[in-house]
């Protein structure tokens, strides 16, 4: 039998599932700022402050997962935080790496961020199964929200950058 979640639950499980990946993973320090909520409009990537972390860039992960619940979380990366976190992971230099290595480790935090989440949701006794990670680059990202009864855009702050981490849900 399964538990529908409430609202704070899966807020409770989105954070702890973030800090525990990029705290596993890269030995981050990650500090959750706040929430948006994004249901029911149109919705693109988080707008980027090149004057704050020098970039024009966004890496977006992201993972589709289903079930009885539905959905799909994303990861936003700057394109400095995406090389750092990368470094620090691989333990290859920024000045060494090449935008392969970048995407793979940006499409398997959002694996990690998104198995995590979901293996959570399956200790309440949901039977879930996870896509394969999609990783795009670029200035701005259109998410797909049609269909999907939640979308919550969570602020994270990683070393000192700014981390988005986007949950879309759909209730079957």
């Amino acid at each position: 039998m399964s538990v529908s979640p409430t609202s704070q639950k899966i807020h409770d499980l989105v954070i702890r599932s973030f800090t525990k990946v990029f705290e596993t993973m890269a030995r981050a320090t990650c500090v959750f700022q706040d929430y948006e909520l994004h249901s029911g409009t149109k919705s693109s990537s988080p707008k980027l402050d090149p004057a704050k972390d020098g970039s024009d860039q966004v890496f977006a992960a992201s993972v589709t997962f289903a079930g009885r619940l539905n959905g799909t979380c994303y990861l936003f990366l700057s394109n400095p935080f995406a090389h750092h976190i990368s470094s620090e992971i691989t333990g290859i230099p920024m000045e060494k790496l090449r935008d392969a290595a970048v995407r793979d480790v940006c499409g398997e935090l959002a694996n990690m961020f998104t198995g995590t989440f979901t293996s959570a949701l399956a200790d309440l006794g949901h039977s879930i199964s996870l896509s394969v990670p999609t990783v795009k680059r670029g200035k701005r990202v259109a998410i797909a929200v049609s269909g999907t009864s939640s979308h919550v855009r969570y602020a994270f702050d990683v070393n000192d950058y700014r981390v988005h981490a986007d949950v879309l849900l759909m209730e079957n």
